[in-house]
């Protein structure tokens, strides 16, 4: 609740020390208890707790500690003015080294001050709340401005809390001291990796670069020893490394200006601050870095808010752009009355934020949070740490790391049966031997195709309006279980629109108007046309340029329904008429009146607001319908039947204002100016004819409905996490399918802020140690991760807390472990980014989005359209299914690769050299590899189940399997079958010496070798474009990788036939019947591919019969093998 301490000459002691009796600052002051002072002067150190945190837990309460740190000491260096400003206030000057009593009193008066300051830091959060919360608390805006002002030592002017004339301000002699208990008004910047530290970790660092790095440094030893003239190798190779390094690092330098972007919105022109010395007024224009709480600044339209400001007076139709901070485009009124006990800061109209901007009026404020105290300063705490790892980041080093074992083993296997071979080998053959064998197994080019392949799902995902900052993003989107969603702006249009004009048709109903195309400004008669001139003619609201509108959300949504029904022209007619006397809309009254003079003589009074307060001045009521609508005396069953109509619109999310009209007949030279209200309300807002109700919302945006039932039926849950009222939520939440129109809601549906209040954990995130807070949380969040479908009135850090409940606690399985939820988030303003960050995938608008949102997120919807997300889901789900399939195909041909090492050791001539295996890899598979990017869905790919990264790796068991245990073993087989067709290659067998024309066999040998090879990828290719489907009916319809397949065989050519590439690579030239014998492995693998796929086509037919004939509507949540043979 809000603080309401009494002033400060009868505030209770504000140190309470850590020894068996208190004292307090006065009697330091004062001289008194000497033992507790020379305590003081001796420990160095004074803890204390706030008073109004006494009932407070031990674990929760703030304990405050002066350590012998130098962030936390006193400074003794005081300017010369402002020290004999405190001795002529009965302060004491700043003390030199104590070296007597005198002096150590001294000390221990500067200890106690500052620790009295530190007092009133404390007194500005809600009683029992940490400072230290990751989330925002204050009582700044519910405490008395009395109070608040003693409490903090600051002081109003002559004038009150305008503070235009007069001694006010906090005292210029407590500035030192104050400053180095609360710090310079500037957020912390976080501390960051120099980037060419970060360029040489990218290359030269990670178990796969080590593996790469390793077999460079053993070719240039054997090139360096004369064992190897092979330089093409390690330079190729030392290439790539280096290129895949400098494109990750450029990538990740792009996605790094959040800081930058926050650091921005920090205010940098002077302040206008009012300080006192000696009771004399002092204007001056601070740096907003050196203000300080208690300090009383002056604000115009325009100025950035410098600090977290309560304020204290302000002209009326203040406006305040929160955008910055929200991202919500409508300027927000400020009004300094205080607001109740324990309503949230961030509703408060009497406060104002740090980075926000003042759109209009004047105001006088006091500062009472700076730098990281302040409410962005709390939302750059919480985005400060590291990003954590992507799920594709996670997966491809999990594969790296089960490449890099097999690496290994074939590598030590290769050295093992070199040592162990009874022909002895030079130790030189022995190492390139194990090298050879080693990075034969390494996929080169993998990284680079990652990256490539997921530049160029990006390219394709901008095309649907979905722009990708961070490459893996793509990945993980695919991957995706959850979306939650924001509502105002992403799942609504995000400005307030007028739908539905209800009238009395009889005493006993009201009719719905929803067409205002027949109504017109002219027609004197009917209902609805009575409604509309009447919602339009208003003072607030004008007409921009270019047809924008400026004023309050609700008339705008009145303005816009005339300008669509009547045309610019008679909307300016009606607004132009002359206001007689007004009766501005405030938060008091709740409503607001026009008297404007009648075409048929006379004047018309219209009264305009919530519909209790309008009907409240009613007695008589409209009813009927057109021309026939006649005055009928209101009664009490008719203000029941307008009472049931408005609470109806209030249940579809909609605001309702009640109109009322009356005709006067005032004198022409009656004196309208010197109407006071009291006058006004007695004589004008009498017998007042209701007209109707207007109902107003925020409504869904066209085709998000249709997006939300996509989701559902692509398994990924779409929950919608909102600032507005938990109503208005469900209301759009039903309208839009999140939760069902009909029926009651079970529990969990719904979490507002106030259940959320005592479930946040202490520390940054939910931890598992066993302790009553860590069950009570598990308990409560293990049941919302499942139910919750809406969370309304929450703050930045619960939306922060809503995605590490999900990671931890969602995604539950059969098994019954928690794997935790691949979470997307939306968000628009600065106060979105620690959720944007948090998430798997953050999600930024590109129109409304603040730049910090959009530096925070991953992706950025650049229509503002839910419906992107569901298109980004999709390509996610097909880049994801691609670069399985690429990576498959690259792995095809290493088992081909590492065995001539193995077989050369049994005697047989060297069939494929390092030089040749680097051709295949970087010449060829990899822009093969890359263009599967381009390749078409196989299936309906938003009709499965989202895959868990965890469950289901992109290169898992089966692709290993498919890779190296059954494509691999096949081309190995057709690559030995025609290495043996070279003629004479049978005499070479076993020797180690070799004539001219036996070098000439083995390389022959070795050409059909490496063309075979070519030749069983190609086939590789075409086979892994489909998981079941078969290539007579799917065909070739990827462009892009048949023009590479077609490159292959072209590289393939220059290679042999090339007289350069023949020296590089060790090839030589075939006859025209040995190229084409080896496209019989293309027909071979081309075969049994459709034979295995035929038989999985039956298997997948098979498993969806099964699932037909167990899944009965009425019985399958009883059925337990219905819901896991569903799961699996």
């Amino acid at each position: 609740g809000s603080l309401s301490p009494p002033p400060l000459a009868q505030l209770p002691p504000p140190v309470r020390t850590s020894f068996a009796h208190e004292t307090s600052a006065a009697a330091v002051m004062a001289g008194e208890f000497e033992e507790t002072k020379a305590s003081v002067a001796a420990e160095g150190s004074v803890s204390y707790v706030a008073d109004h945190h006494k009932n407070v837990s031990v674990r929760k309460s703030r304990q405050l500690s002066m350590k012998d740190e130098p962030q936390r000491r006193v400074s003794k260096k005081y300017k010369e003015d402002e020290a004999q400003a405190q001795a002529a206030q009965g302060g004491v000057a700043p003390p030199k080294a104590p070296k007597d009593r005198k002096s150590q009193r001294s000390t221990s008066l500067v200890i106690a001050k500052a620790e009295d300051m530190r007092q009133r830091q404390i007194m500005l959060y809600e009683t029992g709340k940490d400072p230290d919360d990751r989330d925002y608390h204050t009582s700044a805006h519910s405490t008395d401005l009395k109070t608040l002002m003693e409490s903090q030592n600051t002081k109003l002017g002559k004038d009150g809390p305008a503070c235009r004339e007069g001694s006010a301000g906090i005292e210029i002699a407590e500035a030192t001291t104050l400053r180095e208990v609360c710090g310079k008004n500037k957020i912390t910047p976080p501390q960051k990796e120099n980037i060419w530290v970060r360029l040489v970790k990218q290359i030269f660092t990670g178990i796969f670069n080590v593996l790469l790095w390793g077999t460079v440094l053993v070719e240039g030893a054997l090139i360096y020893t004369g064992n190897s003239d092979d330089l093409v190798t390690p330079i190729i190779l030392a290439s790539v490394v280096v290129a895949a390094g400098l494109l990750q690092w450029w990538t990740e330098l792009k996605a790094e200006n959040l800081m930058d972007a926050l650091s921005n919105m920090q205010a940098s022109a002077p302040v206008p601050t009012i300080r006192r010395s000696k009771n004399e007024r002092r204007e001056l224009m601070l740096d907003a870095e050196d203000l300080l709480p208690g300090d009383i600044i002056t604000l115009k339209a325009g100025d950035r808010v410098p600090a977290d400001i309560r304020i204290l007076w302000c002209t009326d139709g203040m406006e305040v752009d929160n955008a910055a901070l929200t991202g919500e485009s409508i300027p927000e009124p400020r009004d300094p009355a205080t607001c109740e006990e324990k309503s949230p800061p961030t509703h408060a109209r009497n406060l104002a934020f740090y980075g926000t901007t003042v759109v209009k009026g004047n105001a006088t404020a006091l500062v009472f949070f700076i730098g990281d105290k302040t409410f962005l300063g709390k939302i750059a705490a919480s985005i400060k740490s590291a990003r954590s790892k992507s799920t594709l980041e996670i997966q491809i080093e999990h594969f790296v790391h089960l490449i890099a074992v097999v690496a290994v083993v074939v590598g030590l296997a290769s050295l093992v049966a070199n040592l162990l071979d009874p022909k002895p080998h030079p130790i030189g053959y022995i190492i390139a031997n194990a090298a050879g064998a080693l990075f034969a197994q390494v996929p080169e080019g993998l990284i680079p195709t990652v990256t490539i392949s997921l530049m160029i799902a990006s390219q394709k995902m901008s095309l649907r309006n979905v722009l990708v900052r961070k490459l893996d993003a793509v990945e993980t989107l695919g991957c995706v279980s959850v979306v939650c969603s924001d509502k105002t702006g992403t799942l609504t249009r995000g400005d307030m629109t007028l739908g539905d004009m209800v009238h009395f048709s009889s005493p006993t109903a009201m009719e719905t108007v929803t067409d205002f195309s027949k109504t017109d400004p002219a027609d004197k008669n009917t209902l609805p046309s009575k409604m509309l001139r009447g919602g339009i003619r208003n003072n607030a609201t004008v007409i921009g340029k270019d047809n924008k509108f400026i004023g309050s959300p609700t008339e705008v949504a009145m303005m816009k329904a005339g300008l669509e029904a009547w045309g610019v022209k008679k909307v300016k007619d009606v607004m132009d008429n002359t206001t007689l006397y007004e009766i501005p809309f405030d938060s008091a009254n709740k409503y607001m009146f026009i008297a404007e003079p009648y075409n048929e003589g006379g004047q018309l009074f219209s009264l305009k607001g919530a519909p209790e307060r309008v009907a409240k001045f009613c007695k008589y009521a409209y009813v009927g319908q057109g021309g026939q609508a006649a005055i009928k005396l209101m009664t009490p069953e008719m203000q029941e039947v307008i009472a049931a109509n408005a609470k109806t619109l209030m249940g579809q999310a909609k605001r309702v204002l009640g109109i009322a009209e009356r005709r006067a007949n005032y004198p022409a030279d009656f004196h309208w100016d010197s109407a006071t209200a009291d006058f006004a309300k007695e004589n004008f807002l009498c017998d007042m004819v209701f007209i109707g109700l207007f109902g107003i919302q925020d409504p869904p945006k066209p085709g998000v409905k249709q997006a939300v039932e996509d989701c559902h039926a692509a398994g990924v849950r779409v929950i919608m996490i909102t600032g507005d009222h938990p109503d208005t939520g469900v209301a759009i939440a039903k309208e839009i399918s999140i939760i069902p129109a009909h029926g009651e809601l079970p529990p969990f549906t719904v979490i507002t802020d106030k259940e959320l209040a005592d479930k946040v954990p202490s520390g940054e995130s939910f931890v598992d140690d066993g302790s009553d807070e860590a069950n009570k949380l598990e308990a409560f969040w293990t049941q919302v991760v499942v139910h919750a479908r809406v969370f309304a009135r929450v703050t930045p850090i619960h939306k922060q807390l809503i995605v590490q409940a999900l990671q931890k606690w969602g995604g539950k399985q059969a098994d019954g472990k928690c794997y935790g939820d691949i979470v997307a988030m939306t968000g628009d303003g600065v106060n979105d980014a620690p959720a944007l960050k948090q998430a798997n995938v953050g999600v930024a608008m590109g129109i409304r989005g603040t730049e910090v949102a959009k530096d925070a997120a991953d992706i950025i919807l650049l229509d503002d359209e839910f419906s992107s997300i569901v298109h980004g889901i999709e390509q996610g789900r097909l880049s994801s299914e691609n670069l399985q399939k690429s990576i498959a195909y690259t792995l095809c041909s290493k088992v081909p690769q590492c065995m001539p090492n193995f077989m050369e050791l049994l005697g047989i001539p060297l069939a494929l050299n390092v030089s040749q295996v680097l051709a295949i890899d970087i010449g060829t598979d990899i822009w093969t590899a890359i263009a599967y990017a381009w390749q078409p869905k196989e299936s309906a790919l938003m009709e499965r189940k989202p895959r868990h990264p965890t469950l289901e790796k992109i290169v898992n068991g089966g692709v290993l399997v498919y890779a190296y245990a059954y494509m691999g073993l096949m081309q190995m087989v057709c690559c030995w079958y025609f290495y043996f067709q070279a003629p004479g290659i049978w005499n070479n067998l076993g020797k180690s010496e070799f004539t001219p024309e036996e070098a000439h066999t083995n390389k022959v040998a070795s050409t059909m070798y490496y063309y075979t090879l070519v030749v069983g990828q190609i086939a590789a290719a075409m086979a892994t474009t489909t998981y079941h489907e078969s290539l007579f009916k799917y065909l070739a319809p990827n462009g892009k990788l048949n023009i590479c397949i077609g490159m292959e065989v072209i590289f393939a050519m220059l290679i042999i036939f090339e007289p350069t590439s023949q020296g590089i690579f060790m090839t030589t030239g075939l006859t025209a019947k040995q190229l084409l014998m080896p496209w019989m492995t293309f027909v071979a693998i081309s075969c049994v591919e459709e034979i295995r796929k035929s038989f999985a086509r039956k298997a997948v037919h098979a498993r969806e019969v099964v699932l037909q004939n167990f899944f009965v509507r009425e019985v399958a949540p009883q059925n337990p093998l219905t819901q896991r043979l569903l799961d699996a």
